[in-house]
């Protein structure tokens, strides 16, 4: 059953999630996924869909603003370890101002750090605009770029890497394998700074853990997914993943070449293969991330088609 919401003037109150149903977000979810999909061609249903039948259980941590007692945004969070993970935040655009945005992410910044005892506090909201944020002293921002390529372009040829390495297709047995790859692959990387869980082995293989079984970055695809082996020692290499965020969009979650291995075009061709096997499937464009001053990178994903569609920020607020 619906909680009664607050009424109240044009100043939208904080009520916890916990109070709520997953009907009472009804609107503000119909209008993300509609923004998700305008914006970066994202089909947000299954996080919806989660988010709705975590509300429900009363089991979603975080905030909604009421105004006149309808929901007009929400934000969620999730703690573990002495670590907060701000899963999204979303005002609807008819009443969406930057104070209303920033009252949301300060009450769960409050309660990650206050109730849950984080001391760091992570965020990747695509849709969260440009503008100062609460608690400026304890922010780090890294900017990112989301770029898309068309499928429906000529096709990469096969890259210099084909004669040095074994592409093996995932399997969940690899996981382990994978996760001492990451942490390898990312010791001194900026994107360690932003995600710690590639820091460590175990870290690596609670992120494994996610972008395989929830649908975050959409819904694993496993036939565009590789492994790379080198030819003249046996040990892995490189590790590409990708999803399906919608019916003909994929989404490469995931490129990592191990220090000793790179320079090699061994990015190019875990890419190239994943491409592949997400056109073969189906897809007509592919999207990623990437970490705006990893000029290398963006280079290289230029260079096989990729287009720059929007800027973001990765945010990290430590030492409270």
């Amino acid at each position: 059953m619906s909680a009664t919401l607050p009424v109240s003037g044009s100043s939208p109150d904080l009520v916890e999630l916990r109070r709520l149903s997953g009907h009472d977000l009804t609107g503000v979810l119909e209008e993300e996924t509609r923004t998700w999909r305008r914006m970066l061609e994202w089909d947000f249903t299954p996080s919806a869909e989660l988010v709705v039948r975590f509300v429900n259980m009363q089991a979603l941590s975080g905030f909604a603003l009421s105004l006149a007692g309808r929901v007009i945004g929400y934000a969620y969070y999730i703690a573990e370890e002495g670590k907060g993970l701000i899963g999204d935040l979303y005002v609807m655009r008819e009443h969406h101002t930057w104070e209303r945005e920033n009252l949301l992410l300060r009450a769960v910044l409050d309660a990650l750090v206050q109730v849950e005892g984080a001391g760091r506090v992570e965020s990747q909201l695509m849709m969260l605009e440009g503008h100062p944020l609460p608690y400026p002293e304890r922010l780090r921002a890294f900017p990112r770029t989301f770029m898309v390529k068309d499928l429906a372009t000529e096709r990469l040829p096969e890259g210099r890497a084909a004669d040095l390495i074994l592409l093996e297709p995932w399997r969940d047995e690899r996981q382990e394998e994978a996760a001492r790859l990451i942490a390898m692959a990312y010791q001194g990387h900026i994107d360690s700074l932003i995600n710690d869980q590639y820091q460590s082995v175990p870290g690596s293989r609670r992120f494994l853990l996610n972008i395989v079984q929830y649908p975050g970055c959409g819904r694993f695809f496993p036939a565009g997914s590789f492994v790379a082996f080198r030819k003249d020692t046996g040990q892995p290499c490189g590790l590409s993943l990708s999803s399906l965020v919608a019916e003909s969009v994929g989404h490469v979650t995931q490129v990592c070449v191990t220090p000793e291995s790179r320079g090699c075009g061994i990015g190019y061709e875990l890419l190239r293969r994943s491409l592949l096997e997400l056109e073969a499937y189906g897809c007509g464009k592919v999207s990623l991330t990437v970490t705006s001053v990893n000029e290398a990178a963006i280079v290289l994903y230029e260079r096989m088609g990729f287009v720059r569609r929007r800027e973001f920020a990765a945010h990290v607020w430590e030492g409270f």
